[in-house]
């Protein structure tokens, strides 16, 4: 079901020819319908002022607008912990230990915010 209304926001509507206008109706219908599941879906996760914004756009024109907000934010976040990631030394007579897991923790941080490492450069960096 979830591949379905994934589908509504990534790819476009199907195109029928003319000569099916029976199926093109049918068709667009069930576009019409899938894409007002994804709407509902997509607003009940919002905050209320979110909701409000969003109310009169379709479900793609919504995650469009979505990423224009918050992509500022989430690249202001990967600066800060790339910054703390590439900052971070072991000081002396200190355990590695919590060190070792202080890094792992940034690493995780920016694979969630979209930014992955290698597996070699992230035990690269941990060294």
């Amino acid at each position: 079901m979830y591949e379905k209304l994934i589908d509504v926001i990534d790819k476009p509507a199907k195109e029928v020819t003319d000569e099916d206008h029976d199926d093109a109706t049918k068709i667009y219908h069930k576009y019409l319908k899938e894409c007002l599941t994804t709407k509902c879906i997509i607003l009940a996760s919002m905050s209320s002022e979110l909701q409000r914004k969003h109310q009169d756009m379709d479900p793609t024109a919504i995650i469009e607008h979505l990423k224009k907000m918050f992509d500022t934010q989430s690249r202001t976040a990967r600066y800060h912990l790339s910054k703390a990631l590439f900052g971070s030394k072991l000081t002396e007579n200190s355990p590695v230990g919590p060190y070792v897991n202080h890094m792992i923790d940034l690493i995780k941080q920016l694979e969630k915010l979209g930014c992955k490492q290698g597996k070699e450069f992230s035990q690269d960096l941990i060294l």
